[in-house]
C-alpha cells in the first residue's frame, strides 16, 4: 500500500475487516487510566486495570445491553444485527475498503451490520479501534511513515471540519469546535479549549488509532500492540 490521503482515509475504513483479535496496552494519558485489553471480536474484551483487576465484557451486537463477570445487565435477545464477519465490502486495488456497507439483504429484508467493538469508558475507545470517523469531515495534511512503539504506522495533522461526525460527539476523536456545536449547540462552552490541530497515527497492519496528540501536546491516545491475529 502507497500512503496518499486517499489510502489513509480508507486504512481509517478498514479496521473490521483487518484483525479479528487484538491485544494490546493503553497507556495512561491526561483523560484516561492504564489498561491492558484483548478483544476477540466480534464482542468479547478483557481488560485488566492499573491495579490487575480483570473483567470481561461480551457485547452481542445488535442486543443493546451487554453482560460482564460482574453480571449485570440483561440477558440479550437474538441479534438483530450482523457484524462486519458477515460482509465482504468493495476493496480498493491496494486491498482497503472502498466502501463500508450499512446495511446488508436478509431473508426478512436488510439488516444494520454491527460495527462497534465492546466500549471502556467511552466511545472514544469505539473510535480508536475503529476510526472511520476519521475518514470524512476532516482535513489530513503532512503525512508520513513512522513509527509507534516499533510498528509501521502512518501519520496525518487532522483537523475537523463540517461533515464530521464522531461516534459519539461528547467524546470524539478530534476535539473540535465542529463537533461541539454539532452536539451541544452554539452557545454551550467547551470543557477545555479546541486545539488547533491533532496528529493522528493510525497502525498498518490493523488500522487502529495508535496515537493521538493535538497541537498544545496534549496525549489523547498512546497504545501499544502486542499481538495481532
Amino acid at each position: 500500500m502507497l500512503l496518499s490521503e486517499d489510502a489513509f482515509r480508507a486504512l481509517a475504513s478498514s479496521s473490521p475487516w483487518r484483525w479479528r483479535a487484538l491485544e494490546f496496552v493503553r497507556h495512561a494519558t491526561a483523560e484516561e487510566e492504564r489498561v491492558e485489553a484483548r478483544i476477540d471480536r466480534p464482542g468479547r474484551m478483557r481488560l485488566t486495570d492499573a491495579s490487575g483487576h480483570t473483567r470481561t465484557v461480551v457485547d452481542r451486537p445488535g442486543s443493546g445491553s451487554f453482560l460482564s463477570s460482574f453480571g449485570y445487565g440483561p440477558p440479550p435477545p437474538p441479534p438483530i444485527h450482523r457484524t462486519p464477519l458477515d460482509v465482504i465490502p468493495p476493496l480498493r486495488a491496494d486491498g482497503l475498503v472502498a466502501e463500508r456497507p450499512e446495511r446488508i439483504p436478509a431473508q426478512d429484508g436488510e439488516v444494520w451490520v454491527h460495527y462497534d467493538d465492546p466500549m471502556e469508558q467511552n466511545y472514544r475507545w469505539v473510535a480508536m479501534l475503529d476510526p472511520y470517523e476519521l475518514s470524512t469531515g476532516t482535513t489530513a495534511t503532512d503525512l508520513a511513515l513512522v513509527e509507534h512503539r516499533g510498528r509501521p504506522a502512518w501519520a496525518a495533522t487532522m483537523t475537523a471540519i463540517d461533515g464530521y461526525e464522531p461516534r459519539c460527539g461528547c467524546c470524539p476523536l478530534l476535539h473540535s469546535a465542529v463537533a461541539h456545536r454539532d452536539e451541544y449547540g452554539p452557545d454551550e462552552k467547551p470543557y477545555r479549549p479546541f486545539p488547533e490541530w491533532c496528529r493522528v497515527m493510525l497502525d498498518v497492519e490493523t488500522g487502529v488509532v495508535v496515537s493521538l496528540v493535538e497541537s498544545d501536546g496534549r496525549v489523547v491516545i498512546d497504545l501499544e500492540i502486542a499481538a495481532v491475529e
